[in-house]
């Protein structure tokens, strides 16, 4: 942490509920500011340490309720940049505001690109599909629990992380943030699940293919159908989930009416 820092003190415990409090950062959206109510409902554990008064606290929220979006999880970087920023203006430093307004605004872009590009596009799907092959792999209950303690564990290890470590550094380092959110420092992270994500789905198939000729002809049939579906669907779509949702409501409409 860097040395020398004014205003009123933030211990641990503060980070911690500003932690648990960015987990609900997207209670709120709007079509004016996004994610802005949320962000700034995140600093509810300390705000009575920034704010002297009822007049300071309606200009903290003036600042932060103006338009502002990321990627939630990377949402963190800029908490941490802001808590650091309004922990100096509580000690007189005036030319804050301003520069919190630049730098909030800076940082949407790198924040958005870089956290959608980790989670969205390679981290969600690799846990996804990892999950669906032990799942289908396990034999029995027991084995399909711990499938699945498995699967949040993959997809939460890095989100939490990130989400505590990107509030810690934004403050640390908020003046630097830029060093600390760039495509380049998450692309082994990237590469590890876009692995993952690979061998998974390989298995998958393999596996989900023996299952499939070991079924019914009529049900095999109904498998190829869907899978002629889905990827006709996709062509026109072009929208994974919504192709998943759109595949499996046929696979359960001709089963149930078939089956």
């Amino acid at each position: 942490m860097e040395k020398n820092v004014t205003g009123p003190r933030i211990t641990r415990w503060d980070f911690f509920k500003i932690f648990i409090a960015s987990f609900f950062m997207q209670a709120v959206w709007n079509f004016r500011s996004l994610i802005s109510v949320g962000f700034s409902v995140c600093f509810f554990p300390v705000l009575g340490k920034l704010c002297e008064n009822r007049e300071a606290k309606r200009e903290f929220f003036h600042r932060h309720l103006r338009f502002f979006n990321a990627h939630p999880y990377f949402a963190s970087f800029a908490l941490g940049v802001s808590l650091r920023l309004e922990q100096m203006r509580s000690s007189g430093e005036l030319q804050i505001p301003d520069m919190l307004d630049r730098l909030k605004e800076v940082l949407i872009g790198p924040l958005g690109a870089v956290g959608d590009r980790l989670f969205w596009a390679t981290i969600k799907p690799a846990s996804l599909i990892f999950g669906m092959f032990w799942l289908l792999l396990a034999p029995n209950t027991p084995l399909k629990v711990a499938a699945l303690v498995a699967t949040f564990l993959v997809y939460n290890v890095p989100h939490f992380y990130f989400r505590y470590k990107g509030l810690r550094e934004g403050y640390d380092h908020p003046m630097d943030i830029h060093k600390y959110v760039n495509q380049k420092r998450f692309e082994n992270l990237r590469k590890t699940y876009l692995a993952m994500f690979v061998v998974s789905l390989i298995a998958l198939a393999i596996v989900f293919g023996y299952r499939v000729f070991q079924m019914h002809p009529a049900l095999i049939a109904v498998f190829v159908c869907s899978s002629v579906y889905a990827f006709l669907f996709n062509k026109v779509i072009k929208n994974f989930y919504l192709v998943c949702l759109a595949t499996f409501t046929f696979f359960l409409t001709v089963g149930i009416l078939f089956f």
